[in-house]
């Protein structure tokens, strides 16, 4: 048998005579190949259109970090926040109920700088592993700088974008099908947040005060980045009360720089504080630290204003 020759390539045939389609036909092979590639290219398009049907599980231990989270997740991750509405972290204890929690979570986001130490013997996986199979663990405040006993540093706006800088690059890693929509999202909401920075550079630039008294060591990162000093601490600790001798440096402190506010926080009535207050004729202020709250994917930018608020009215008494 004679070898066909078509586009300069000799075809040998190996089964059969070669049958001629009609004029006008499609052969069954070609129709079927052409149906492949349609069907490939519409469920290309149907991906780039919808989250993934299995979302990845993401949990938070803290308000702030659900907020940036949420945020940058959207819909195509589940996230859940560790501690319940009105928990103290500086002295949370996990239940077993927390464990599963944790221990089904593909991603689990923690603030670190020593805040979760309750967490930390959970956590055995190798944070550095490349392994999809392995719990993604983020301490969102790598890259942050660090003042030493001061683990809030979500209230600086700059360091928030530290963290969620931080989380986008965890969920990119869990889910890299959902990269760009991570990277999208995140970018959005750095926007937002260098927005919140600059609202407050506005307010604070022009206090008539920048010294302040305060229940405990929660606004360090916040006073650095805006010009302000935090002149007393009355809480070295959450957990610790003044001694005599501390009170009554802090006394000393307050009258010797004409100091007027102290600043206290939502929900923790202090007899010290306001001992404080009606002894030297002092203003109490409440600052929301915002460990804890009722949260959503804008509650970490509407509390940071309504603190901003709050220390306008207090700082230009």
């Amino acid at each position: 048998m004679l070898p066909i020759k078509e586009d300069n390539v000799s075809i040998r045939q190996i089964a059969g005579p070669i049958r001629k389609s009609p004029p006008g036909s499609i052969s069954l092979s070609v129709l079927l190949c052409f149906i492949f590639l349609l069907s490939c290219q519409d469920r290309q398009k149907s991906e780039e259109l919808k989250p993934a049907d299995e979302k990845i599980s993401v949990i938070t231990t803290i308000a702030p970090l659900y907020s940036f989270t949420k945020s940058v997740a959207g819909d195509y991750a589940e996230v859940e926040n560790l501690l319940p509405s009105g928990a103290e972290p500086h002295e949370y204890s996990l239940s077993p109920e927390d464990a599963i929690r944790i221990s089904k979570a593909r991603v689990v986001v923690t603030n670190g700088v020593g805040l979760e130490t309750w967490l930390d013997k959970m956590l055995m996986e190798d944070k550095e592993s490349d392994s999809p199979e392995k719990q993604i663990v983020v301490d969102s405040s790598s890259g942050v700088d660090i003042i030493s006993n001061d683990p809030h540093i979500w209230l600086s706006p700059k360091n928030a974008v530290i963290q969620v800088k931080n989380i986008r690059d965890a969920l990119i890693r869990a889910d890299p099908a959902n990269a760009e929509r991570y990277a999208e999202t995140a970018g959005d909401y750095v926007k937002r947040l260098e927005l919140l920075d600059r609202e407050i550079r506005e307010v604070t630039g022009p206090l008539k005060r920048k010294e302040f008294v305060s229940l405990h060591s929660a606004f360090l990162y916040f006073a650095k980045d805006y010009g302000l000093k935090e002149a007393a601490v009355i809480q070295e600790t959450p957990e610790s009360e003044p001694t005599p001798r501390h009170m009554a440096e802090i006394m000393d402190v307050i009258k010797t720089r004409k100091i007027r506010v102290i600043f206290s926080e939502p929900g923790v009535p202090h007899k010290i504080v306001e001992t404080l207050a009606k002894d030297l004729n002092l203003q109490v202020y409440s600052l929301d630290t915002l460990e804890t709250g009722d949260v959503s994917a804008g509650w970490y930018e509407a509390k940071m204003r309504a603190n901003l608020e709050v220390l306008k009215e207090a700082m230009n008494r």
